[in-house]
């Protein structure tokens, strides 16, 4: 190990929405080693000490004590996002029974606090087949994100379709956030910080070059080259400002106001 180098384990996704925090992360951040995790797994291979940071839901934030937000960087988005879906049979007053992606734990959140919040709507909650045609799920609606949202076609029997992202801004007026660089780290040095939001910002900047990068070593798209790049240069937000903080407070505190989270209401940072 060079003297300049950090010898960190961090985790990311393996969703196209990460790509430009990640591609450059390594010549950002000499010495790291990155592997892709479901969202779902982040939690427990921090707490395992497999990863050092991990590009994880926020939400995960509520269930564990420690943890703090890494950087400014982000997935989030200021009204519609495109990738967190809710497609239903019936108007919203109306559902009964809904199946859930259980991948990210924010998004779960995110439409069960807003269904109980703002529709006073509290159905039964069923894990959404990973394998399973989105066309045959056996409830009255379902939530589906990441690649997977992007690439399907919803069929006709979904006759009501709502962007998560654009839901929770008409009802808040706040941008969300998915995901952040989270640990356990008692204190950073500058230059991490620095590489992630060099990364990130490097990332941002060149959408395209991402793309031609990916799909010469023959990575498949969820949907059309021109959907991603206005995907990724435009819908989703990847900087944390200050309504980004307050969005994640208002999401934290509304959990815990409904019971959706125990012991979380104050955001810790290491920046």
């Amino acid at each position: 190990m060079k003297k300049d180098e950090l010898p960190l384990r961090i985790g990311t996704v393996p969703f196209c929405n990460a790509w430009p925090l990640t591609h450059h992360l390594v010549r950002e951040l000499p010495g790291a080693v990155v592997s892709e995790w479901l969202p779902s797994d982040m939690r427990s291979g921090l707490l395992a000490r497999h990863l050092d940071i991990a590009l994880m839901p926020i939400a995960e934030l509520m269930s564990f004590s420690g943890g703090r937000i890494i950087s400014d960087c982000c997935i989030g988005c200021q009204g519609p996002v495109w990738s967190v879906r809710l497609l239903s049979e019936v108007p919203i007053s109306g559902i009964k029974t809904l199946s859930l992606d259980t991948a990210s734990r924010s998004s779960v959140t995110l439409c069960e606090l807003m269904l109980r919040h703002f529709f006073d709507v509290s159905p039964e909650t069923y894990g959404l087949d990973p394998v399973e045609p989105l066309d045959v799920c056996r409830t009255d609606a379902l939530v589906v994100i990441g690649d997977r949202a992007l690439a399907y076609e919803p069929a006709d029997r979904w006759k009501y379709r709502f962007d998560l992202g654009q839901l929770w801004q008409e009802k808040t007026g706040l941008p969300f956030v998915f995901a952040a660089w989270i640990g356990f780290l008692p204190s950073v040095e500058k230059r991490l910080v620095d590489g992630f939001q060099a990364a990130r910002d490097c990332g941002v900047a060149a959408v395209d070059t991402i793309l031609d990068d990916k799909e010469a070593i023959g990575v498949l798209f969820p949907t059309t080259r021109e959907r991603m790049s206005t995907y990724l240069s435009q819908v989703v937000r990847y900087r944390i400002g200050d309504q980004e903080r307050q969005a994640i407070q208002s999401f934290f505190d509304l959990a815990a106001w409904h019971g959706l989270t125990r012991n979380r209401t104050v955001l810790e940072w290491l920046r």
